[in-house]
């Protein structure tokens, strides 16, 4: 579970790919395809690391700075849910937010894989 949260973080990182596989269904093959809701389900039902990292800790999250940085990200997810709704990848991607939570994912990918000592 924590590789999926570490490969949605990934993908919330990279504008590129969810330009290409979001808005432009690239590079899957037929009847496949990749989208925001997908990664939400991850990060609140499947995994359990938001709305609340702390419940996650020493199953899918360990301590130190990734729980800080799970939650802030969290934060900026929860408004923009509240926003948008069940709207489509491409309304969230075009929220004006939407680039702090691409760096916020960043920010949190990173903290992840120094916990790992990568």
């Amino acid at each position: 579970m924590r590789r999926d949260v570490m490969d949605t973080l990934a993908v919330f990182s990279d504008v590129e790919y969810q330009l290409r596989a979001w808005v432009r269904r690239e590079g899957f093959a037929p009847g496949q395809y990749d989208d925001f809701d997908y990664h939400i389900h991850v990060l609140y039902d499947d995994t359990s690391v938001l709305p609340d990292p702390d419940e996650s800790l020493g199953t899918v999250l360990v301590a130190g700075d990734e729980v800080e940085r799970i939650r802030e990200l969290g934060v900026l997810l929860d408004e923009l849910l509240d926003r948008h709704g069940d709207a489509s990848s491409e309304k969230f991607i075009s929220d004006a937010q939407w680039p702090a939570v691409v760096k916020l994912s960043s920010v949190a990918l990173a903290a992840m894989v120094r916990a790992w000592g990568f």
